[in-house]
């Protein structure tokens, strides 16, 4: 898989003002809701907190993806990977509910500008394409935005900022293959938090 080389955390300053703040430690006793185990991962390197809610299009390497809404502190972490798969988890807790939703609300008008199609041979899914959509997303007791990108043949990033009460939850994960059944161990990952958090 072509991962990023690990890189050192972002410096321990803090964006003020934003909706989101980084978890207390008085949440360090329990441990954090995102050390969880998935079957057949391990353990991985730090990366940095992401930037940006999705990628860039290749095709106009000039524009900037949108950012991460409400410019949030440092989150809590966790990363996991098997042999083709990694999954970052990214934890925030707000103020309450409401705040929550106002971050998602965010990123879902954001993340319009991250659906784009970069044909490659005359059709869509040749080898070597791309796309990245954008959309609503929803399941038990998470709601927010999914965006996927797609490169044919070859890899896929899923990306879901969600919300649960006044939790906000960034869960990226990156896989060597354009199989759907590739993304599943997201799903597995937001039910294993789920039950962490009660």
């Amino acid at each position: 898989m072509r991962r990023p080389a690990a890189a050192a955390l972002l410096s321990g300053a803090v964006l003020a003002g934003g909706l989101l703040a980084g978890c207390g430690s008085d949440d360090a006793d329990a441990g954090s809701p995102l050390d969880v185990s998935l079957d057949g991962f391990v353990a991985a390197a730090e990366r940095p907190t992401p930037a940006t809610l999705c990628d860039p299009d290749p095709a106009d390497p000039a524009a900037t993806p949108p950012g991460l809404p409400a410019a949030p502190g440092s989150p809590d972490a966790a990363f996991l990977q098997s042999a083709s798969t990694t999954v970052e988890g990214y934890l925030w807790r707000t103020e309450d509910a409401d705040a929550a939703e106002v971050v998602l609300a965010e990123a879902t008008t954001a993340a319009r500008a991250c659906t784009w199609t970069t044909v490659v041979g005359g059709a869509p899914g040749t080898p070597g394409s791309q796309e990245q959509q954008a959309e609503a997303w929803s399941s038990g007791d998470w709601a927010g935005t999914r965006i996927v990108r797609t490169v044919a043949g070859s890899e896929q990033v899923d990306r879901r900022l969600v919300a649960r009460g006044a939790v906000v939850l960034l869960v990226v994960l990156r896989a060597d293959g354009d199989d759907p059944a590739l993304l599943t161990p997201a799903d597995d990952y937001l039910t294993a938090v789920t039950e962490r958090l009660g």
